[in-house]
């Protein structure tokens, strides 16, 4: 694997682990369960409660590294600015796609908080996360 394909997966598996951290703390705050919980519950059923979180945190983390990779595949010169960008690509996923496969509305039915929190968590952390990783990362040196 290249090492931008390499730097891409890793700063997206850590931007989707500093997701979870806050989500979890939102969830410890009374807001329900993480996204990517509810999520996975939606598509393969509750089967155990704590291994669901588990093995839905596992899946988010993956999902994460392959916005990454694909970030790096995308972005010639990263930086945290083209990152944000970038993560408005999964957050138009996540409200297109994936609410159409689990059955719910587009775009969260329009709902403020229903787009306003994917945009927070895929533009502003996980984007803004990814683009500064990279950017240190895949330096290019200057001569």
């Amino acid at each position: 694997m290249k090492a931008s394909s390499m730097t891409g997966f890793s700063g997206g598996c850590i931007g989707a682990i500093i997701l979870i951290i806050v989500m979890y703390i939102l969830m410890a705050a009374g807001m329900g369960d993480p996204a990517f919980v509810q999520m996975y519950h939606g598509t393969f059923g509750v089967h155990s409660a704590g291994l669901d979180q588990v093995i839905a945190g596992i899946l988010f983390i993956i999902s994460g590294g392959v916005w990454g990779m694909i970030f790096t595949w995308m972005v010639k010169n990263p930086t945290v600015a083209k990152g944000m960008l970038f993560g408005f690509l999964p957050t138009l996923w996540l409200l297109i796609v994936v609410n159409a496969v689990m059955g719910q509305p587009l775009f969260n039915g329009f709902h403020a908080k229903g787009i306003i929190m994917p945009i927070i968590f895929n533009v502003i952390i996980w984007g803004s996360f990814v683009g500064w990783y990279a950017s240190r990362r895949l330096k290019t040196p200057v001569a």
